[in-house]
């Protein structure tokens, strides 16, 4: 049984090598994944500036992808690439980056919106920011690199900046019964999971959620706003909610 959560969102971003900032960083602690993964370098890595020496890297496929989940609907002023500091830029070359409104693997009527490439050549540490002219709310962010054989695509490291956005639209979530998060970002009160729902999407950062009709009033109502390992935990009386990716 899914929880329908109504609500309200908006709007996004073409590429220039000039530095341009709105809003805050929303991809940090996201949910990052690639089309493959060579051993030593999953796509979490260029969510991180730490790892930006190497960044991310996907095994020769073609087409070679890496994507991001927001787990919310954000406004994007920019997206920017930064090349690895050692030299594996040339693994970016050509690379071009598209924002969607929902899982184009899981769901047939995404909307995609094309913002831009990465040049054919590629320096040590350069970063190439981008915006885009989407008309819809935003949730996933894909860079994607082809050719006319297997390719690698490096990423020394992607910021995403923008704010929450509000939209009109139906949310569905995904009830795991007797498990709940270890490490909750706010606890709250709520009458209902519905209530909880609501909760969760009006703070956009907001990622997943857990109710329990039988836990105290005032703390009943766990938000998660970061994906960290293992951040959920068997417990009786409790339901953690998921958001679905097709909406």
């Amino acid at each position: 049984m899914s929880v329908h959560v109504l609500v309200t969102l908006t709007v996004c971003l073409s590429v220039t090598r000039l530095q341009n900032t709105h809003g805050e960083s929303i991809a940090f602690g996201k949910l990052a994944k690639q089309r493959s993964n060579y051993p030593g370098y999953p796509a979490t890595r260029a969510l991180n500036d730490i790892y930006s020496n190497s960044g991310s890297l996907t095994s020769s496929t073609n087409p070679s992808w890496w994507e991001v989940d927001l787990r919310g609907y954000f406004n994007v002023s920019n997206i920017t690439l930064t090349a690895a500091s050692n030299g594996w830029g040339v693994h970016m070359r050509n690379a071009y980056v598209e924002v969607m409104d929902k899982d184009v693997s899981l769901c047939s009527d995404t909307q995609v919106e094309w913002c831009g490439n990465v040049s054919s050549t590629v320096a040590k540490k350069e970063k190439f920011i981008f915006t885009c002219n989407a008309t819809f709310p935003i949730r996933f962010i894909r860079v994607t690199r082809r050719s006319t054989g297997n390719v690698l695509l490096n990423i020394g490291h992607i910021d995403v900046q923008g704010v929450g956005a509000t939209k009109r639209y139906r949310s569905y979530y995904t009830p795991t019964v007797r498990r709940t998060v270890t490490k909750p970002s706010l606890t709250t009160s709520a009458i209902t999971a519905g209530e909880c729902g609501i909760f969760c999407h009006r703070n956009h950062s907001c990622i997943d959620f857990s109710y329990s009709k039988t836990a105290p009033t005032e703390s009943n109502c766990l938000l998660t706003y970061e994906v960290v390992p293992q951040n959920s935990v068997a417990k009786n009386d409790w339901t953690m909610y998921t958001m679905d990716n097709c909406l």
